[in-house]
């Protein structure tokens, strides 16, 4: 149970969530790395180690579930970025740090999530670093662990055993559990329908998307490629295995809802 001095103060449940890694502040979250980034180019062992670095430096228990915006700011050696090929583009950089804050592991799902993007380079005057500040709706985040449910529509919905609660997290009773997942299955269904009813009517693409999303989930579907994950199909009652980039299962529940642990 969360201590009542944090009951009404939203600040300080919010803080005290954070300090816990449960939450981001307020939809915020800074981080500064103190190693060397490496750029994209360079691939091989040394990205996946650069990879690995951050996934290690990364301690928060929940993750962004919808658009994120995002700001790196290198700090590398201003002689060795004008006067030497040693360093790459921005944007090679860029990809290796959105590639390694993906993941089971990391603040988003998917780099597609990113809404926004700012990258820059300053003097370090010392070891080479770098910070990323990240920023998206207060409410848009979920607790690890997260699995993932197939809807009708194609696209995979994010849905974990715990929640946050009061800055602290509760586990969610298989009930109301699987009520959730009920209702993101019935408005996914009904989305999917929605469309090709405007669409038979005459409505452009755009426009159906656009009119299909007041009868959508809040919850961000992603496309399964998204998830970087290999899942065997099985029948009903079945449940099938198969290693993948984070290892992931796949089983058939009720109705036509599928699952991966993410």
């Amino acid at each position: 149970m969360v201590e009542e001095p944090y009951a009404d103060d939203p600040v300080l449940v919010e803080r005290r969530g954070a300090d816990a890694g449960l939450n981001p502040m307020f939809g915020e979250w800074q981080k500064t790395f103190n190693f060397a980034p490496v750029p994209y180019r360079d691939g091989g062992a040394r990205l996946r180690a650069f990879h690995e670095a951050i996934a290690a430096e990364l301690t928060n228990r929940w993750i962004y579930s919808r658009e994120v915006q995002l700001e790196i700011t290198l700090h590398l050696d201003v002689q060795t970025v004008l006067e030497t090929s040693e360093t790459a583009d921005l944007d090679n950089y860029a990809k290796a740090i959105l590639d390694g804050l993906k993941g089971p592991r990391g603040i988003m799902f998917d780099d597609t999530q990113v809404q926004a993007l700012a990258i820059s380079w300053l003097d370090g005057y010392g070891d080479p670093s770098f910070e990323i500040s990240a920023r998206s709706s207060p409410d848009d985040f979920v607790l690890k662990p997260v699995e993932f449910y197939e809807m009708p529509d194609g696209l995979w919905y994010p849905h974990g055993r715990y929640v946050w609660s009061n800055g602290g997290e509760e586990p969610l009773p298989d009930k109301s559990h699987f009520a959730g997942l009920s209702i993101i299955e019935l408005m996914s269904s009904v989305k999917r329908r929605a469309r090709a009813e405007m669409r038979n009517a005459g409505a452009d693409r755009l426009r159906a998307y656009q009119r299909g999303q007041y009868v959508s989930s809040m919850t961000r579907g992603i496309p399964a490629d998204g998830l970087q994950t290999v899942a065997s199909p099985c029948s009903q009652g079945e449940t099938g295995k198969k290693r993948g980039a984070f290892g992931g299962r796949r089983i058939l529940a009720k109705s036509t809802i599928s699952s991966r642990l993410f």
